[in-house]
């Protein structure tokens, strides 16, 4: 019991302390529309009308269930990540590159754990580590994906490095949106394999939610469709 109440103190103040975080400045906004599937994506640097600039896909079957991420508008445009779905733990593992290529060559790409958090109180929170970006080649760049829980039937996440900064945000567009599958924003300064693993982590829990029909109403503000006082937009 002891244990479960400082569990609850420590999630509340991590919260607090997430709501103090000053928004980041220079922040790029990913818009997502679906195309022919609820589960498949593209995503656009401002309205659907402006070319889309990542293409985001399931690639599921009885023994494997993956989300894919494409540089360019369609299901041929070369893949530059991956998330590997467990259906029964939602934990995810989350890879660079073309995993068709790794079965064709044998070679093993290095996956970096995408976990839902063990704490009862934050149940929705992920973690992952990668090596992307980092600045030591001896240790991993950590990030945390935090549910804000006051918001009810919406899914709405932030993104904080290790030094509490918030990086990236993500907001579903809800399961009575039938254009706009949510919103993404990424930190301007990360590099672009920095961002590509940001698109990355952010699809893989939208993806979850989506299944868990987390996800009723829409995350994002009205309004916010095509501009945004805390994103650029290309």
């Amino acid at each position: 019991m002891a244990n479960v109440k400082e569990n609850a103190v420590q999630n509340e103040s991590a919260l607090t302390r997430l709501s103090s975080i000053p928004d980041t400045q220079g922040i790029t906004k990913y818009n997502m529309y679906y195309t022919t599937s609820r589960m498949n994506v593209t995503l656009h640097k401002g309205h659907a009308s402006a070319p889309a600039v990542f293409y985001g896909h399931t690639d599921c079957s009885l023994t494997k269930a993956h989300f894919c991420l494409r540089r360019g508008d369609a299901k041929t445009s070369p893949m530059v990540a991956f998330a590997k779905v467990f259906m029964t733990s939602r934990h995810m593992q989350l890879g660079r590159g073309d995993y068709h290529k790794q079965q064709e060559t044998s070679n093993q790409f290095a996956l970096d754990d995408l976990r839902r958090a063990k704490n009862l109180f934050c149940r929705s929170d992920y973690q992952f580590s990668t090596a992307q970006g980092s600045n030591n080649p001896d240790k991993k760049a950590e990030f945390d994906w935090r549910k804000d829980r006051s918001k009810i039937a919406k899914t709405v996440y932030e993104c904080c490095d290790s030094n509490g900064r918030t990086v990236a945000k993500m907001s579903s567009g809800g399961a009575f949106n039938w254009s706009k599958g949510g919103e993404i924003e990424v930190a301007d300064d990360l590099d672009a394999g920095s961002t590509e693993m940001m698109l990355m982590s952010a699809l893989a829990i939208w993806f979850m939610e989506a299944l868990a029909y987390q996800s009723i109403f829409r995350g994002y503000a009205s309004g916010k469709e095509d501009s945004s006082s805390m994103s650029k937009e290309a």
